[in-house]
């Protein structure tokens, strides 16, 4: 009995412990952001790249609108305050000028959206083939941005990941190398190097859900001691 209670207090502990390294190499790679927005910038590219078939339009609302986008990305908006924000741009900025360059960009008539656009900007009433080519404009947009954010989130989830994995690995093996060097009283240090490893790579995934593992292998001990009572 001993010997299960003694093997479950090992395995718990030793869950703790890297759910303790994983949570600390993540905050590491978090705390990259305050210099030029660190970890952050990963995703941005595509953000850019959605957003580069409208620049027309942007430019006219404002040259300032990459500052803008990256603010608001590395800043950690909620991506659908973000995409209102520069849809909201793009809305400004678009008119009968650069209608050509944008009716490329949105798969619509040129002709068709710069008729539109001058009605809007005459004051004319907009008519029923003004709404449907808008509105086809509109859903391009909303199409080209939800791609490009999708991507930039999902390569700054990873970008994040590996970060905080490369960060887990090295404050392992810095840590097995500092018992090693300590001789720590009960520890073989002789091979630390690969165990180390293995146990940063670990730590990042165990994380998130080390306390419900280490409840849940404690509350396992427990029944399978009350069953053999």
């Amino acid at each position: 009995m001993s010997s299960l209670a003694d093997a479950v207090a090992g395995t718990i502990a030793t869950i703790t412990a890297l759910g303790a390294l994983g949570t600390g190499a993540a905050g590491l790679v978090d705390a990259s952001k305050a210099f030029g927005g660190g970890v952050s910038n990963f995703g941005l590219g595509y953000i850019n790249a959605a957003l580069k078939p409208f620049a027309a339009a942007l430019d006219n609302a404002t040259p300032a609108w990459p500052e803008l986008v990256r603010a608001s990305w590395i800043n950690g908006m909620p991506k659908e305050d973000q995409k209102a924000a520069t849809k909201s741009l793009i809305r400004l900025g678009l008119s009968a000028v650069n209608s050509a360059e944008i009716a490329a960009a949105g798969h619509v008539d040129a002709a068709a959206l710069q008729t539109a656009l001058t009605n809007i900007q005459s004051g004319a009433p907009s008519t029923v083939a003004d709404v449907n080519t808008l509105g086809r404009l509109n859903g391009m947009i909303d199409a080209a941005m939800d791609a490009g954010y999708e991507r930039a989130d999902q390569q700054y989830r990873n970008a994040s990941k590996v970060a905080a994995g490369a960060a887990s690995v090295v404050l392992a093996v810095w840590a097995g190398q500092l018992m090693k060097g300590y001789a720590v009283t009960g520890l073989d240090t002789g091979h630390l190097f690969w165990p180390s490893v293995l146990a940063g790579l670990l730590a990042v995934p165990i994380a998130p859900i080390a306390k419900d593992l280490a409840s849940s292998l404690q509350a396992a001990a427990s029944a399978v001691q009350a069953v053999k009572r």
